[in-house]
């Protein structure tokens, strides 16, 4: 999610908003608050066969048993859609985030490039997980697995994208969209790799004092074993023309 999908450096974010919007040059992308599945993965094993051809290993739990990230879900479109939609798209997201946790928290790279949470383009996958898959394969190379804590996500507000907008969107090979979800993410969080005699090499962090602000767009999308999702087509930093999309 939305820097790291899920981790930015407080400063480090304006910049890639910028780059992200502005040069045409693809980032990683947002996240919210912490988040530990513990309930057991369904017990229907077409299920699970199904998603392990997706790259979802081991089983992930069913919708109804993963805790969904907290949030406060707004309107901002100023009548666009109903305060209704933007609840139900508002949890749409959560559900997708509570997935996105799941695969980072259980090294399932594949979950992230599979097309299931998310556009499974070069162009959407560079932009969205970047450097997700960058510290999953770093993490793998030196014979350890990432630790992910997710900053929390203290608002998603829905927003509407303008045209100017979804024009930079598609000059990136993205695919638009006429709605976003605006995250503001604050800390702590942090990646590290967890080696294979226990050390741990951190590898970013900020503290409680870390915040930052992203727009993701895309569509509500029922997908099959996983539910109704907030499906994603890409993410911006809100700075510069982006900020006042946001409206955070």
């Amino acid at each position: 999610m939305k820097q790291k999908r899920g981790t930015w450096l407080p400063l480090l974010i304006l910049v890639l908003g910028l780059s992200a919007c502005q040069s045409g040059q693809p980032t990683s992308h947002k996240s919210p608050g912490p988040h530990t599945p513990t309930a057991a993965a369904s017990a229907d094993p077409q299920r699970c066969a199904r998603l392990a051809q997706r790259g979802f290993t081991p089983c992930p739990p069913t919708p109804d048993r993963l805790q969904l990230p907290p949030t406060t879900i707004r309107n901002a479109t100023n009548g666009a859609v109903s305060d209704a939609t933007a609840q139900q798209w508002g949890r749409a997201f959560q559900l997708a985030q509570a997935y996105y946790y799941w695969a980072m928290e259980n090294n399932a790279r594949s979950a992230l490039t599979s097309g299931v949470l998310a556009d499974s383009s070069a162009q959407a996958v560079a932009n969205l997980f970047g450097a997700d898959l960058m510290d999953l394969d770093n993490a793998k190379s030196a014979g350890g697995t990432l630790v992910y804590q997710p900053p929390r996500v203290a608002v998603t507000q829905v927003v509407v994208i303008p045209s100017d907008l979804q024009g930079s969107m598609q000059r990136q090979n993205l695919t638009p969209s006429g709605f976003g979800l605006a995250l503001r993410l604050s800390g702590p969080t942090s990646r590290a790799v967890r080696l294979a005699n226990g050390d741990v090499r951190p590898l970013s962090s900020g503290d409680a004092t870390y915040v930052a602000d992203v727009v993701v767009w895309g569509e509500l999308r029922t997908v099959a074993d996983i539910g109704t999702i907030w499906y994603e087509f890409g993410y911006y930093g809100c700075d510069g023309s982006v900020r006042n999309v946001c409206q955070l």
